[in-house]
């Protein structure tokens, strides 16, 4: 662990951020499918916490998965709109529900171009790569959006945005979705 590390929460640094506070156990993967209606639930609601959005979509989880449903469908196996997946202990947004973030985040940053892409490509954020900002505080979850004001993923602040090293450490980004896909995936032709 680096010395930028220092600046972050200890729950952060360790790496439960995501951790819902039932921990790992009652979320199973199993042939048949496991419902709950998990409207409000503490997951969900824990994950959208940080970002300052208090009311949590009713959702209900479906194996892995939350789904927005109009209508419950018994026996099916997927039924509505996918908005997150449980990845381990750690939630993972669509890329709809993630630009419903974007829009309703307490705290966010604009950043370049440069910026944009470095940042979908894995990298974490530099202050001169910001270039418009509502004032974050260091410890606080932002939202990343590009010039065209579309949310391209969420990090942590660890340090002024004046600063000259890593100002915004990455959570998530929309290169993720690419890079989860070329690793399990072989094409072959």
């Amino acid at each position: 662990m680096n010395k930028t590390d220092n600046s972050r929460s200890a729950s952060a640094r360790r790496g439960d951020f995501f951790l819902p506070s039932h921990s790992q156990g009652e979320i199973k993967i199993s042939q048949r499918p496991e419902r709950r209606n998990v409207g409000g639930s503490q997951t969900l609601q824990e994950f959208l916490l940080p970002f300052g959005i208090k009311q949590a979509p009713e959702a209900q989880i479906i194996n892995r998965s939350y789904f927005i449903t109009k209508e419950r469908m018994p026996g099916a196996i997927y039924s509505g709109e996918c908005i997150a997946h449980m990845r381990g202990p750690v939630l993972i947004p669509s890329i709809t529900f993630l630009q419903q973030i974007g829009k309703q985040a307490r705290k966010h940053v604009v950043v370049n171009a440069k910026g944009e892409w470095l940042y979908i490509c894995g990298r974490d954020i530099f202050g001169k790569a910001i270039i418009e900002h509502n004032k974050p505080e260091v410890g606080d979850r932002v939202v990343i959006l590009n010039e065209h004001k579309e949310c391209i993923g969420y990090g942590d602040m660890l340090a002024p945005l004046d600063s000259k090293r890593v100002v915004i450490k990455r959570l998530f980004d929309i290169g993720d979705l690419l890079r989860r896909e070329r690793k399990t995936r072989k094409v072959r032709f």
